[in-house]
């Protein structure tokens, strides 16, 4: 393996539940976080629990929202900048261009 390139390998990370359980792991970074671990899990426990906390259909009505702003936003930018150069074509360029006009 190359050296200075790969992270560093922490053999006694600590998870942290959101039921309060803690218990550590080989990871590469300090301390993880999760939602639901085996202790709570409905699986391993045989308690009926529902489980998804932020429901996901509001997860992704949430990000539909906010790409929809995006998209709304990045319309008008090329819409502003259309509208930019067109003026610029419209307008002339030159003195001689201006006196062309003219004539």
């Amino acid at each position: 393996m190359k050296k200075g390139i790969h992270p560093t390998y922490n053999e006694k990370a600590i998870v942290t539940c959101a039921c309060g359980n803690k218990f550590t792991v080989g990871a590469t970074v300090d301390s993880i976080s999760v939602e639901i671990c085996s202790t709570c899990h409905p699986f391993w426990t045989g308690d009926v629990k529902f489980v998804d906390t932020e429901g996901r259909v509001d997860k992704f009505i949430k990000k539909q929202k906010v790409a929809e702003t995006e998209r709304e936003k990045r319309i008008k930018a090329i819409k502003e900048k259309i509208r930019r150069e067109k003026l610029r074509e419209e307008a002339p360029k030159s003195l001689k261009e201006m006196l062309k006009s003219m004539q």
